[in-house]
Parts: structure tokens; C-alpha cells; sequence
């Protein structure tokens, strides 16, 4: 069944460049046969949320008789973001045949030593826009081998460690603040085809400077604990991976320049494309089996993207928000919604609803909003910015708990000792920034 996979992702690839909904909901078909039979290899998160997404399904069909058109939208939306998650994890394919990704804490610790945080954050933001959780992966595990000669006493057994950790969350949640590969970006640029990542971008770039500032020094102090055992390594081992990284970048934006399809969705048709190709050129008769394996191995995450994205539309079925938005006339009351929004996704993390899921919902909203005539790119940075702090303060999502992992701690000593002030003092800074985006739109 694990073979189902790579071919639902090519029937929303093939549903996506020929913008063919029949191919959409084969799509999502299939990802929904492979989760029949693959249920119970589920976390218990991802269940939990498949049984509520049942039960509010349940309740759509009972009050009301079945619309066709609102099963091919809920299921095309749910095979799409389904696919992107998948698709751009297909990276993780070739980060095995970089050798050189293993000395990447060796490439970060070298320099000056008041750019090591920013330095770790860069890295993590790059490689977490290519590889999605495959960059936490990756630098907690060779965190670990790099770890190996420190003595059991020495600093950085436990202040290096909890440094290069806090950066790597930390630079993974700036993702979806300034990449186009973010599903933040795939859901908004969806639900209000109106908005381009190029409109979010500038904001998600100042965002991104000010969070960099915000607790760079106390980081810094705990990297520098590593430095000095920090052999030297040639600066040109990782050139491989910019290189390709650069090939990636360039083919996306040529697709988006000569296609109608936007930035998000150009990176959901190359970065499959090229790994895939790259996969059969090396072993033709081994490459299918590769690629099924390792969206196998991301059935998690997978099934949480796409059930979020039927969670969201089926409470926007069940909850009219057609009502909500005549009452948001002004700025004042659209900034409110702003900040309801930043503060909601929040605190709905720390009590274990993923941010994905009030973000499919809030969405919704974003579309309402601009048929009343609002703009919606005050309260779609807010969304943004709201998802990138939820990612380091929410205890049970995979990002948090990869890290707890790794360093053998708790999940909330991560969210709220390691990140706990970092997100006090950043809160009223995005609030502020979300006023001044509102203010001038």
C-alpha cells in the first residue's frame, strides 16, 4: 500500500499543471486508502485528529443534504496540502547522498563568534525551507556524533546543546515568515488567490530581523561553549547543496514566471520533479520503491496537513463567517481580529490544537474578508506570524517534540523554559507589526 503514495503525488502534480479537478480527487482517493490501511501506524495525534475530523463530517451530512461541489473543494484541498508536505519532503531523498551535511555544526561554529546564533538561524532557515522537519532531523542527529568527544562535565553538553537546539526551532519557525515552500504560504495563497507570497514577503522579512534580534546574546553565550573544540573543515563542503539549492531556486521561479501558477505551487511541481529525476537517472529500478518508502516514513505528517485542511473546511461548513465580517467594517475592528487571531493560534498550541488546524480554519476568514472588500493582508501576515511562534509553543507538535528528543528533557521545558521569554517579548513585537502592516493596507 506504501506504493500509493507517489502516485496520489503525481495525480495532484498532473491535477495542478493541467488544473484538472478529477485528477485532485484521485488524489486524494488515494492518500485516503493508504490511510485506511496504514491507521493504526498513526501517532495518537494524528488519530485524534482523524476521529474529530470524522465526527465534524458526520455532523455536515446530518444537517444538511450532501453538496457535491463542497466534497470535490474539502477533498481537493485536503490532497493538495497532503501532496505539498510530501512533495517537498521528497528532499530528504537526496540529503543521504551529501556526506558532507554530517560536518554541518563544524561548517556553523567556525567565524566570529558574535555571529554564531544568526549563523545557526540562517542555516536552519535555509535548510528548513528545503527539508521541512528533515532539518531537525538532521541537526539533532549530527548534534549528537559531533557531541561525542566533549567530556560528560563540559559545558556543552548542556549549555551547547540547549544553544544549537534553541536556534535550530528557532530558525525552522522563521520558515514560514519568508519561503514560498511554507504550508502557511500554500494555505493563504490558496484560499485568496489574490495574495502572492511576494505581498507577505516583506513583512515576513522584517518579522524575521526582529526575532533574530530578540535573545541573540543569551543563544550566542551558550554556542560559544562549542567553539573551541571545533576542528577546522573546508568552507567549500557544503557547495554541493547551495549549488543544487540554487538550481532548485531558479527552476521555481522561471516555472511561476512562464506558467500561471503561483510561487508555492511551482515549488510543489519542482521539487518532486527533481528529485524524482534524479532518483531514476541513479537507479531506475530501485527509485519508486525509494520514494514510497520515504513518504511512508512522513505518513504523520502527511495525514495531519491534509486531515488539518478538511478539519478547517468542514468547520467553515458548520460555522458561517459570512455573519462575522459585516461587523469588521473599520481597521480598528479588523486589527482587533489581528491580534484575536496572533493570540488565538498561540494559545491554541499550548494546549495542543495544532496551529495547522486554526490556521485552515482562520483561512476561511481571509476569504470573507476580501469579498466584503477588506484587504486581507494585515490579518494574513498576522496568520503568518502567529504560525511561526506557535511552531516553537506547541508541546505536542513534531518540532517541539524532535527536540525534547534529543535532549532528553520534557516537551515544556522547551516551550516554556527555553522559549518561554524569547516568545513574551516577541508576542507585543508582532503585534506592533501586524498595527503598522493594517495601518498602511
Amino acid at each position: 500500500m506504501t506504493r500509493l503514495l507517489p502516485l496520489a503525488l503525481l495525480c495532484e502534480l498532473v491535477a495542478l499543471g493541467t488544473r484538472t479537478s478529477a485528477f485532485s480527487l484521485i488524489a486524494a482517493l488515494l492518500f485516503g486508502l493508504f490511510f485506511i490501511r496504514h491507521w493504526q501506524s498513526l501517532m495518537p495525534y494524528p488519530r485524534r485528529l482523524g476521529l474529530a475530523t470524522l465526527v465534524l463530517l458526520a455532523i455536515w451530512l446530518l444537517k444538511a443534504p450532501l453538496d457535491l461541489p463542497a466534497v470535490q473543494r474539502m477533498s481537493s484541498a485536503g490532497a493538495y496540502y497532503a501532496a505539498f508536505i510530501g512533495g517537498l519532503g521528497l528532499m530528504g531523498c537526496l540529503v543521504k547522498r551529501l556526506p558532507a551535511l554530517r560536518e554541518v555544526h563544524r561548517f556553523l561554529l567556525r567565524g566570529p563568534r558574535s555571529l554564531l546564533y544568526p549563523r545557526y538561524l540562517l542555516a536552519a532557515l535555509g535548510l528548513g525551507s528545503i527539508l521541512s522537519f528533515g532539518m531537525l532531523n538532521l541537526m539533532c542527529s549530527t548534534l549528537h556524533s559531533y557531541l561525542q568527544p566533549f567530556a560528560p562535565d563540559h559545558p556543552g553538553r548542556r549549555d551547547g546543546q540547549r544553544g544549537v537546539l534553541t536556534a535550530a526551532i528557532r530558525g525552522f519557525a522563521l520558515v514560514p515568515l519568508v519561503a514560498p515552500t511554507s504550508i502557511v504560504v500554500a494555505i493563504i495563497t490558496r484560499e485568496v488567490p489574490s495574495l502572492a507570497w511576494a505581498d507577505l514577503l516583506p513583512y515576513g522579512v522584517i518579522a524575521t530581523v526582529l526575532l533574530m534580534l530578540i535573545g541573540a546574546r543569551t543563544e550566542n553565550r551558550h554556542l560559544q561553549t562549542l567553539v573551541d573544540e571545533s576542528p577546522e573543515i573546508p568552507a567549500a563542503s557544503l557547495n554541493p547543496l547551495a549549488l543544487g539549492t540554487a538550481v532548485g531556486i531558479g527552476a521555481i521561479v522561471a516555472l511561476a514566471s512562464l506558467s500561471w501558477l503561483n510561487i508555492t505551487q511551482a515549488s510543489l511541481m519542482v521539487v518532486p520533479l527533481l528529485v524524482s529525476g534524479w532518483l531514476f537517472l541513479e537507479s531506475p529500478r530501485k527509485a519508486y520503491d525509494e520514494l514510497a518508502e520515504h513518504l511512508a516514513g512522513m505518513r504523520n505528517e502527511i495525514f495531519i496537513f491534509g486531515c488539518s485542511a478538511l478539519f478547517g473546511a468542514l468547520f467553515n461548513q458548520l460555522v458561517s463567517l459570512e455573519q462575522v465580517v459585516p461587523l469588521l467594517g473599520g481597521s480598528s475592528q479588523v486589527f482587533w481580529v489581528q491580534c484575536m487571531a496572533l493570540l488565538g493560534v498561540v494559545g491554541l498550541a499550548l494546549v495542543g490544537i495544532a496551529p495547522i488546524i486554526t490556521l485552515s480554519i482562520c483561512a476561511g476568514l481571509l476569504a470573507q474578508l476580501q469579498v466584503a472588500g477588506i484587504n486581507p493582508l494585515g490579518p494574513a501576515v498576522s496568520l503568518v506570524c502567529a504560525f511561526s511562534l506557535a511552531m516553537l509553543l506547541s508541546p505536542f507538535g513534531p518540532a517541539v517534540l524532535i527536540l525534547a528528543r534529543t535532549a532528553g528533557t520534557s516537551a515544556w521545558t522547551i516551550v516554556l523554559t527555553w522559549n518561554g521569554r524569547f516568545a513574551l517579548i516577541a508576542i507585543p513585537v508582532l503585534l506592533a507589526l501586524s498595527w503598522v502592516v493594517q495601518w498602511f493596507h
